[in-house]
C-alpha cells in the first residue's frame, strides 16, 4: 500500500509540473511545445536518477519509485503526444505532425542519454 501512495504522490506532482509547463506555451497553440518540453525534461531526470541515484547514491527503492514511476510517469506523456500529433494531421499540418514525432522521439532518447551520461561522469 505504501508503494501505491508513493506512486500516487509522485505522479500527481509530475502531472502538475507538466500542466504548468504547458501553460508557459499556451500562447502558441499550433505546435505542442509543452508536451515536447515535458517529455524531454522527464527523460533527462529519468536518466539521471538511473545513473546517479541508483548506481552512485544507492537510492532507497521507495525514492526511486517516487521519482521514476511516479514523477517521471506523471511528468511525461505519451497519450498527449499521440493526441496532439493526430490533431496536427487532422488539421492539415502534416509537416508539423511529422516534426512533432521526430522531435519527441529524438529528444526523449537524447534526454535519457544526456541524463545518464552527465551523472555517470560524477
Amino acid at each position: 500500500m505504501k508503494q501505491l501512495l508513493i506512486v500516487f504522490l509522485g505522479g500527481g506532482a509530475g502531472s502538475v509540473v507538466r500542466y504548468l509547463i504547458s501553460k508557459l506555451y499556451s500562447q502558441n497553440p499550433v505546435f505542442p511545445y509543452g508536451t515536447l518540453t515535458s517529455n524531454f525534461i522527464s527523460c533527462i531526470i529519468f536518466g539521471a536518477v538511473i545513473m546517479w541515484g541508483a548506481q552512485k547514491l544507492h537510492l532507497n527503492p521507495l525514492l526511486k519509485l517516487l521519482l521514476l514511476t511516479g514523477f517521471c510517469g506523471g511528468f511525461s506523456t505519451f497519450s498527449s503526444f499521440t493526441f496532439e500529433t493526430i490533431e496536427l494531421f487532422k488539421n492539415g499540418n502534416t509537416g508539423l505532425a511529422m516534426l512533432n514525432v521526430l522531435l519527441n522521439l529524438s529528444l526523449s532518447i537524447s534526454g535519457l542519454f544526456i541524463g545518464m551520461m552527465t551523472f555517470k561522469l560524477l
